[in-house]
């Protein structure tokens, strides 16, 4: 997991939770630069602080996924049965419905030929024979409805179904693209396929499975890549219209990946200086938005759900989905910038440059994105009078700003002897816009918590992570004993509570809340009655986990006990084949050939990514994986320069040895 992942931020504060005294000064640190040498006495130093902290981790500590909370272990195979079954024609319309108003308009993966396409496979005359169609697209179908499923149960639908009816549609999907085999992950691209992958990704981060939704969004992008979807097209004999669906296809898996990697802190698979294909309100392409000033008109900024489905042709693109996509691409710049390998041999000075530039942008960005201030828009929220997707943005706003200024929230003055007046007061009022932005993502948030609120107008594929993100800023400032803050430490002990509390009335219907939850309550009940007095900081109590840990081991027994295997479906041929020549469409929308019949053997069981140690030998080096790193893990990187080794015998130089771990400490990395 990356430095700006939760993990890595969770392990700072157990390390300053289980140090009362406060972090000692003196402790080595070494010199930026991109040299051997300087590289050398980084990991020198970082050896000296291990050595020093030894006696707070046993050697048998995991050091990952303690501080992991999401449910990437968490068994959720089921068996399903016939893959072909579909739910009734007013579920169907329930569930898209849902996915076109929370879905589409951030990641408008799919466009509207797809809409066209399902309405005529569910309207079909009652005396007619269902449509017969073609694997892929019946898999994305599925994952739609899973999607919205999902959804369903956060906000608690009166119509919803069983608790794990997405479960169902999902690996309806997984069997109908075949992904128990490798010749599917490297097919021919195709732009069924990559909307296919890109909405599995997705429906993992919806469950709380991010590391699974971080390998899916890959393939997703490699297949993209090889599509050709992140170019620009500039054949004439593709329509705007075309084009303008294949470039949302692009952004929308770009801006999957995005909260991917901001949630795990690991690298993205490619960025956006490497594509050419036109952004969302690029001026004068398929792209561009009508006019925009029309981002900051509260007119356009309001909730339509008519408008969410509507086809985009004939209009321009929407103004919100512009200002999403270009934070991504900030987000972007802020991770790289900041948190990426290359930043160790930076000096502090170059990473201040580096935070006042990002900071800039997004300011910028909220200049022309955000139509309040962000106390107008904490009011408008109380007030019930911000709409969906200004909530998005703000929220948003806050967790990048949070990113760019968070390397400020620690004890620099330790680290960095005679710093300048400047360089001091920069780092305060830089930590104090960090501790600023976690406030007002807790202002937004309604006291008492109201879940359902929640997920509908906010972030709700990443909506634990929001939370997390203020939560942990707060609480690595309380335990730095507040030297940063500039309002009563009271307050700011009223606002963990009320984080804490809405992680706790989360818990019943997102599985990652609790789990959240247990881990901020194990990291908080390690320090003494008499310590958290001093700090302010609370102990809630974490939940069973005994039990926790039995009801997930049960999971597949309970749900394969309550979904029954369904018969053959008597499908018949209709003899309609969906015109295609589009080169991105190598499928037929109809099929005729692969589908209409089902075998209980024609797609395996349960192999399909459900353990991390699926495929491991009994013989060679076992090694107990886990979706996070099992050790911890130096961001240093050792520029390595070719030249100073011509002519020199390898075997006598003195190199970064490879067998270093632990956290490379300096300046901004994450402690």
């Amino acid at each position: 997991m990356g430095r700006n992942s939760h993990v890595q931020w969770l392990r700072a504060l157990e390390t300053k939770i289980e140090q009362p005294e406060g972090e000692p000064s003196g402790l080595p640190y070494g010199p930026p630069g991109a040299a051997g040498d300087a590289f050398n006495q980084r990991a020198e130093a970082l050896s000296g602080r291990q050595r020093h902290n030894d006696n707070r981790h046993p050697p048998d500590q995991d050091q990952s996924s303690g501080y992991y909370f999401y449910l990437d272990k968490s068994n959720i195979d089921i068996d399903i049965g016939d893959p072909h079954v579909v739910p009734s024609a007013d579920t169907a319309e329930s569930l898209f419905e849902y996915y076109k108003a929370v879905v589409h308009s951030p990641f408008p993966i799919l466009d509207d030929i797809f809409e066209a396409q399902l309405q005529m496979f569910f309207t079909r005359d009652q005396g007619s024979p269902r449509l017969v169609v073609c694997p892929k697209w019946k898999a994305v179908m599925n994952l739609v409805f899973a999607i919205s499923a999902r959804y369903s149960h956060l906000i608690g639908a009166e119509w919803r179904a069983d608790d794990h009816d997405h479960l169902v549609y999902m690996w309806r999907a997984v069997h109908l693209l075949q992904l128990q085999s490798i010749n599917t992950l490297v097919a021919q691209p195709d732009q069924m396929l990559i909307q296919a992958f890109g909405l599995l990704s997705l429906y993992y981060l919806t469950i709380g499975h991010v590391s699974r939704a971080w390998y899916m969004i890959g393939i997703a992008i490699r297949h993209a890549q090889a599509a050709g979807l992140h170019l620009r097209h500039e054949d004439p004999s593709i329509s705007p219209k075309r084009r303008k669906a294949l470039a949302q296809i692009w952004w929308s898996l770009y801006s999957i990946e995005c909260v991917l990697t901001s949630i795990t802190g690991r690298p993205r698979t490619v960025s956006a200086l490497d594509c050419t294909v036109p952004p969302p309100g690029a001026k004068g392409t398929e792209m561009e938005t009508p006019s925009w000033e029309t981002i900051i008109s509260p007119a356009v900024s309001q909730v339509s759900e008519s408008s969410a489905g509507e086809p985009a042709t004939g209009r321009g693109v929407d103004p919100f989905y512009v200002a999403y996509v270009r934070l991504d691409i900030l987000m972007d710049k802020i991770l790289s910038g900041l948190y990426s390998a290359q930043k160790s041999a930076k000096s502090w000075k170059a990473a201040q440059k580096e935070i006042t530039s990002l900071s800039d942008e997004l300011e910028t960005w909220a200049l022309h994105s955000l139509n309040r201030s962000p106390a107008a828009a904490t009011a408008a929220t109380s007030e019930h009078n911000l709409s969906r997707e200004q909530l998005l943005l703000h929220l948003l706003y806050h967790n990048a700003k949070i990113c760019i200024t968070r390397p400020c929230l620690c004890r620099l003055d330790l680290r960095i002897k005679k710093q300048s007046e400047e360089s001091v007061r920069f780092n305060q009022k830089t930590a104090e816009a960090c501790i600023g932005a976690a406030l007002d993502i807790t202002s937004m948030l309604q006291d008492p918590p109201n879940p359902a609120w929640y997920y509908e107008n906010g972030p709700w594929w990443c909506a634990v992570h929001i939370i997390m993100q203020a939560l942990t800023v707060l609480l690595l400032e309380m335990s730095l004993d507040g030297i940063h803050l500039t309002v009563e430490k009271s307050h700011i002990t009223s606002c963990i509570d009320k984080l804490i509390r809405w992680l706790s009335s989360m818990k019943s219907d997102d599985a990652v809340s609790e789990s959240a939850y247990n881990v901020v309550a194990r990291v908080l009940n390690k320090q003494s009655k008499q310590e958290a007095a001093h700090r302010q900081l609370p102990q809630p109590q974490p939940t069973d986990q005994h039990q926790q840990q039995r009801d997930t081991q049960d999971t597949t027994f309970d749900l394969q006990q309550q979904y029954h295997p369904h018969g053959p479906l008597a499908l018949q041929q209709s003899g309609i084949a969906w015109p295609s020549t589009d080169p991105f469409n190598s499928n037929d929308f109809y099929s005729q050939s692969t589908t209409g019949s089902f075998h209980s053997n024609d797609v395996s069981g349960s192999e399909y990514l459900n353990g991390p140690n699926a495929g491991l030998m009994d013989f060679g080096q076992p090694l107990n994986l886990f979706y996070g790193n099992p050790y911890e893990a130096t961001f240093d990187r050792w520029e390595w320069d070719p030249a100073a080794f011509e002519d020199l015998d390898l075997g006598q130089q003195q190199g970064p040895s490879g067998g270093q771990d632990g956290v490379q400490g300096y300046g901004y990395s994450g402690n």
